[in-house]
Order: structure tokens, then C-alpha cells, then sequence
């Protein structure tokens, strides 16, 4: 209908649909929200919002030419976020990255002008909200995904509807159709259609693979700094007790301290302590005590061995005592045969002891800490407590102890190993070692003895947070099993350890917390006060410390569980990456595990699959329908004879001016912003108004207006031949 109508739009045209516009800001402000959320960057995430939205506004209002002192202002304004970026990773703000990232996004907002930077505006918030997804550890993050995606499509949607109307009213067909062609704004729309929609099904239902890492998650922070002491700093303060008993609910954990004194009463509550992501369930241990009193536990050797950094936040712990070295397994040097590596990574939201809590056992830890210490049984320690905030990484070798093989375990025991194992104070009551005499008397060998110790007190003694005060003067074991028959879990384990050193097995508590609530949505561990929680460990001679638990209503994992590694393991290599070599009946097994644990995830992608066949359906009848209308619309103008002779004479006048070297007008400009570019000609003007009464309004003109047309067209010729 109009001059060079075969001309595509591009997209250096500027862009001046405000619609598509305050869609894409709705859009770059989710994932803004998203990070505040989970990285309390408010003041940082508001300054970033007013900088975005005061930049779209400029940019909408000064869509022409670009202002090249402002681009001057923003080069200055990116260095100076870079910098900000350097000082915060040196001086340990929260995540300058992220920080970076919307001060830079806020930055070049100021120079939107075209379509293609709105779009590209719409990667850099993905990847701003990638990092809201690093940081979060709540299914909470899924409502800012599902909203991010819902505006993205209403982008595409919004860029697809205006370009094939754009298309349809400057592409007549020979019929006078339009003819609007695919545009890659379709294929985006699509595109963005199918794949948001299946990026969420994907994060939900996929199983997230165990490989190690290159560089497992760290906090790159200010380190923890100072010496360390023999002291167990436990930041929550215990309650004061009269007598021993109390009936809060606290945020103080005995076992978390220098003495742990089994008088203490009191529960524990729920809030949520640390976010663990590790591919094996298991408990987080973070210390032992080997000496008992007959009230309370404390460790006799106070001596710290400095844990020897390989790297700037790497250590390598050696090989713990008590796990003789066997034979290395050939395809990965360093792990004893059944061993997996097993990597975790732990991150603070409350704050913490001053101890490094991992699966056993653990053989390397990545952590911003001046100094890491091994105490005398198995524990690490750094120098303060843990903050909220930080993260750490461990990697552990799992043991496998096989039942058959610890029932053939020698019962000699090493002299040191026996004199700090099997110590006991003298006022372990008869009774006490009677009972433990009974229940292993059956038994030849020291791993059935325990197992029959720790199955009746699993079946014989409620568990009670607040069982009665503790008598005074009175052993605190003897009481448990004789006199109150309940108790907490400190109090089973020091009934088992205690039964164990009365038959010649050394035994000792350990401390850490319960694996916590596995969260399937977010793939974390969500570790609570709640969880905190002690189980024994029982030495034999060739495969060291056993865990053993007698607490019940405890799903018992003192160990990893074996590492399900469904596509790439660490049993075989595939171009410098780990491949599975698992045996068929292994993998049918798998398999139909997987699929019963699968079934309700691929009811609902099968819905999600076919809500989208029926969106892109009604998304294609809908482009079909304003495609129809507009060609209906455009068919009846052109079919006037009036309308058509009218825009005729238009055009003769832009071919009149382009031969003047008058730049021709653009597919972008309207008639009458063409005619002001083209200078002050009257008659241009008179023609440019009847050519839109021709071409937009809905009653035909009369042989009157076409006079006219005719009339302006004369005058301009004049015009252009005096000038």
C-alpha cells in the first residue's frame, strides 16, 4: 500500500510500543524481588528498581538519537559498579556479584531504545534470578519463576501481536490480502512457549546427579579468624536450672558444648539451623567425648592438631586413627575399596558452634577459616562460631561396614585405644553391668553383642525430651534404665556406650545433628534445632569407629547411604567425565524404584504437555484471527477507488521528494512525523492529511477529497521546483 513495502523490520528500530515496554519492566522486577528475598539486599534491590524504571522511562521518551554524554555517564557508572564489586568481594559484602549484576542492569536501562535490547534486558533478569535460585533454599522461589515465565510470554506475545499487524497493513498481496510472514518474534514466542514451561518441570522432577564438583560451594568471605581453643564455643546459652529440670523449648543443644552434662532438661525447637545439599542422607557429625563422670561427658585430651591447608580454603585431613589403609581402589586413587566420595554442601542460617559439622567421614573441607583443628575424637574445629550466612563445602569417603565382616573383627584391642575407650566411673551400679551381661551372652562376637544392646533399648525405653530431674547424687545410667525408663537420646547413648565398656568394647558419644527434612523441590536438607542428636561409635580394629544409634523414633544414618549415581557415577569415564558401569539386573532395579518414586511427576507433565498443545493451538488460531481481520480491514480500503487513487498520488509525492535526495521515509514512520522530517512544504502537509483520511478513516472519501489530493500534489510540484 505504501512505499518500499518489502523493507523487514530489524531491530535497530527504535522500539514505541509502550505496552511491550511496561511488560518487560514487570518482568526485570521479579527476579529483583526474588533476590531480596533470599539475600535481604533490600536498600540495593530498591535503588536498582528506581534505576530501572527511571531508565525506561528516559528511554521511552527519547527514542530519536541517542545522547552520547548520558552513554558517557553509564561507561563511568559500570566501572564504578565494577569497583563496587571488588571492594565488596575483598571487604565480605553479601553477594557483590548479584550486587553488580542489577546495578548494572540498572545502569544500561537508561539506553533502551530498541526491541532488541528490551529482549536482552530479559536474559540479564534470568540470570539475576539463576542467582536468587543459588541462594534460595525454599520452594518459595518457584512462584517468582512461574510469574517471570508468565510475563516473558505475555513479551512474546505482546512483540508477536504488534509486528504481524505491522506486517499485515504494509504487505498487501496481489489480492489485496495481507500477508504477514513468520518473524523470529513467533518462533521466540514459541520457543519461550514450550521451553519455560519445561525448565520448571525439569527443576522439579529430575534427579540431581553426584559428581564432585571442580570447586564445591564456599562462602568467599572474611575468613573466621583467631586461634582456637580446647573450648567448645556454643553460642546459645543454656537455660538456668534448678535441680535439673526445665520445660522450655529452647535453642540450646548439650551436646554442643565443652562439658555435655546429662542433668540438663529441656526441648529443642524447629526453626531451621542450616540448608545441606548432599546426594547420600546421613547425620552431621561434628564431635565425640571418651571420658565419662556418671552425670556428665567430657573429652580427656584437650590437644588441637592444626589441619594442614593445601589451598587457600582447602584442607586435607589425614586419614582418621583407627582406619587401618588397605587396598587403594584403581579407578580413583585415595578411596579404600566400597568407599564413595561423598560431597555436601552446608549453609548457615542460624548461628552455630564453633564446629564443622559433615557425613562421616569426611577427608577435605572448602572453607573461608584462618585455622581448621582436629581435637582428639575425630572433631573439626575453627576459630569462631559459624554466622549465618556462610557456606561451606565437604567432601567425605564413605565406609561400608558390612555386618559379616565387623562379626569377624578382631576383639584386640590397641592399648591407647583401650585406655581412653574403655574407661568407666566406680559408681557404675550391678545392675547396670548385669543387664549388659544378659543381653550379650549369646553372642561370640562384639558386633552382635552391641546390636542386641541397641535393639533393646530401642524397644524397651520411651523417648521423653523432659523426663524426670535428675536425682542428685545419683549415676545418671542407672537412673534412665532402672528408675525413670525414658528419657532423651543423650541418655540412650550413654546407656549403650556405658553397657559396651562394661564388656570390653570401646565405645564412645558422638554429637552433630540428624540429616534433617529432605525438601524433593529444592533438593536440600532442611536441618533444624530439632535434629540436633547423639549416637555411639563402637571401635574394631580393622575398620575403626562404627556408628551405632539407640534412640528411637530416629531413622538411624550415622554414615552416608550409598550415592545413587544414575547417569554419571564415579565407577567409569566418558570423555574425561564419570560414566555408569552398573550391572542390567542393577539398573532394572533402579529403574522400577525410580519410576514407582516418578509416577505422580509424569502425571503432571503429561497435563503440563497438554495444557501446552492447547495454548500454542489457541496461540496460532489467535494469530490467524487478527492476521484475518486485518486483511479484511485492508482489503476494504484498497478495494475503494477513491481510497486507492488518493494514496496513489501519496506515493507519486515520496518518490517526488526522494528524487530531491530526501531520505525515504522509513517503515517505522507515520505520515505525518515523515512529512515533518521532510521539511516545511504545505502542499506535502495537505496531501499527508487526505492521504490518512484515505488510508484509516472508516467512511470512503468523495471525488471532492481526491480534487484536493490532486490540488496538494500540484502545489508541492511547484514548491519543489522553486526551491
Amino acid at each position: 500500500m505504501l512505499s518500499r513495502l518489502k523493507t523487514k523490520f530489524t531491530s535497530n528500530q527504535p522500539e514505541r510500543s509502550l505496552t511491550l515496554r511496561l511488560l518487560v519492566l514487570a518482568a526485570m522486577l521479579v527476579p529483583l524481588l526474588a533476590l531480596a528475598r533470599v539475600s535481604l539486599l533490600w536498600p540495593h534491590v530498591l535503588a536498582a528498581a528506581v534505576g530501572i524504571g527511571l531508565g525506561h522511562w528516559y528511554s521511552y521518551r527519547h527514542l530519536e538519537k541517542p545522547n552520547q554524554p548520558l552513554r558517557g555517564l553509564m561507561f563511568i557508572a559500570i566501572h564504578l559498579a565494577l569497583c563496587w564489586l571488588f571492594v565488596g568481594l575483598v571487604s565480605g559484602a553479601s553477594v557483590p556479584q548479584a550486587q553488580f549484576a542489577i546495578f548494572a542492569q540498572a545502569i544500561t536501562s537508561f539506553d533502551l531504545r530498541y526491541r532488541s535490547s528490551l529482549l536482552n534486558t530479559l536474559i540479564h533478569s534470568f540470570a539475576i534470578l539463576y542467582v536468587a535460585a543459588a541462594l534460595s533454599r525454599t520452594v518459595e522461589l518457584a512462584l517468582y519463576l512461574l510469574l517471570f515465565a508468565v510475563l516473558v510470554l505475555a513479551v512474546f506475545f505482546t512483540a508477536e501481536k504488534e509486528t504481524g499487524l505491522k506486517r499485515a497493513s504494509l504487505r498487501p498481496t496481489s489480492t489485496g490480502a495481507s500477508a504477514p510472514h513468520r518473524s523470529m518474534t513467533i518462533f521466540g514466542f514459541n520457543f519461550g512457549l514450550i521451553v519455560i514451561p519445561a525448565m520448571i518441570l525439569a527443576f522439579i522432577f529430575t534427579p540431581r546427579f553426584s559428581n564432585n564438583p571442580i570447586v564445591p560451594p564456599f562462602t568467599l568471605n572474611i575468613p573466621l579468624r583467631g586461634g582456637i581453643n580446647a573450648e567448645i564455643i556454643n553460642p546459645g546459652v543454656p537455660l538456668v536450672q534448678i535441680n535439673g529440670w526445665s520445660d522450655e523449648i529452647g535453642d540450646y543443644f548439650i551436646g554442643f558444648d565443652t562439658n555435655l552434662d546429662l542433668r540438663y532438661r529441656g526441648g529443642l525447637s524447629d526453626a531451621i539451623v542450616m540448608y545441606v545439599r548432599s546426594p547420600s542422607r546421613s547425620y552431621w557429625r561434628s564431635h565425640s567425648y571418651d571420658t565419662y563422670t556418671g552425670v556428665s561427658w567430657t573429652q580427656s585430651d584437650d590437644r588441637l592438631i592444626d589441619i594442614k591447608r593445601s589451598a587457600g580454603v582447602v584442607y586435607e585431613l589425614p586419614r582418621p586413627p583407627g582406619a587401618p589403609p588397605t587396598l587403594a581402589r584403581r579407578d580413583q586413587p585415595g578411596l579404600e575399596p566400597g568407599e564413595q566420595e561423598i560431597v555436601q554442601s552446608f549453609t548457615i542460617v542460624r548461628e552455630q558452634p564453633n564446629l564443622i559439622f559433615a557425613a562421616y567421614r569426611p577427608s577435605k573441607i572448602f572453607i573461608t577459616a584462618e585455622r581448621v583443628s582436629l581435637d582428639s575424637g575425630d572433631g573439626l574445629r575453627v576459630p569462631e562460631p559459624l554466622q549465618p550466612g556462610l557456606t561451606y563445602s565437604v567432601i567425605s569417603k564413605r565406609p561400608e561396614f558390612e555386618p559379616d565382616l565387623l562379626r569377624q573383627a578382631s576383639t584386640d584391642i590397641p592399648p591407647d585405644i583401650a585406655r581412653r575407650y574403655l574407661q568407666l566411673p566406680a559408681n557404675i551400679s550391678e545392675r547396670t553391668q548385669a543387664l549388659a551381661r544378659n543381653l550379650a551372652a549369646p553372642y561370640d562376637n562384639h558386633f552382635d553383642k552391641i546390636t542386641a544392646l541397641t535393639n533393646y533399648l530401642l524397644a524397651e525405653y520411651p523417648y521423653n525430651f523432659f523426663p524426670p530431674p535428675h536425682p542428685p547424687g545419683a549415676e545418671a545410667v542407672d537412673t534412665f534404665l532402672f528408675e525413670d525408663r525414658e528419657g532423651f537420646c543423650e541418655q540412650y547413648v550413654t546407656a549403650l556406650v556405658v553397657m559396651a565398656r562394661s564388656l570390653g568394647i570401646p565405645a564412645r558419644l558422638a554429637a552433630g545433628y540428624g540429616s534433617g527434612d529432605y525438601n524433593p523441590v529444592t533438593n536440600y536438607y532442611e536441618v533444624r534445632f530439632s535434629h540436633a542428636h547423639s549416637w555411639a561409635e563402637v571401635y574394631f580394629p580393622e575398620y575403626g569407629w562404627a556408628p551405632f544409634d539407640p534412640t528411637p523414633g530416629w531413622t538411624p544414618q550415622p554414615y552416608p547411604t550409598p550415592v545413587q549415581n544414575w547417569l554419571f557415577a564415579n565407577n567409569g569415564h566418558f570423555f574425561g567425565l564419570d560414566v555408569p558401569a552398573l550391572p542390567a539386573a542393577a539398573l532394572v532395579a533402579g529403574g522400577s524404584s525410580v519410576l514407582a518414586i516418578l509416577i505422580p511427576g509424569v502425571i503432571i507433565v503429561a497435563l503440563g504437555a497438554g495444557l501446552l498443545f492447547i495454548a500454542i493451538t489457541l496461540s496460532k488460531r489467535l494469530r490467524l484471527i487478527l492476521a484475518a481481520r486485518a486483511a479484511a480491514r485492508y482489503t476494504s480500503l484498497l478495494s475503494d477507488p477513491e481510497r486507492r487513487h488518493i494514496l496513489k498520488l501519496y506515493r507519486q509525492a515520496v518518490r517526488l521528494l526522494t528524487r530531491r535526495k530526501h531520505r525515504p521515509r522509513a517503515t517505522w514512520e507515520s505520515l505525518t512525523e515523515y512529512a515533518r522530517r521532510s521539511g516545511s512544504h504545505p502542499g506535502l502537509t495537505r496531501l499527508t492529511h487526505l492521504a490518512e483520511i484515505a488510508a484509516y478513516r472508516p467512511q470512503a472519501p468523495d471525488a471532492e477529497t481526491v480534487a484536493k489530493a490532486k490540488t496538494a500534489l500540484a502545489e508541492l510540484k511547484d514548491e519543489l521546483a522553486k526551491g
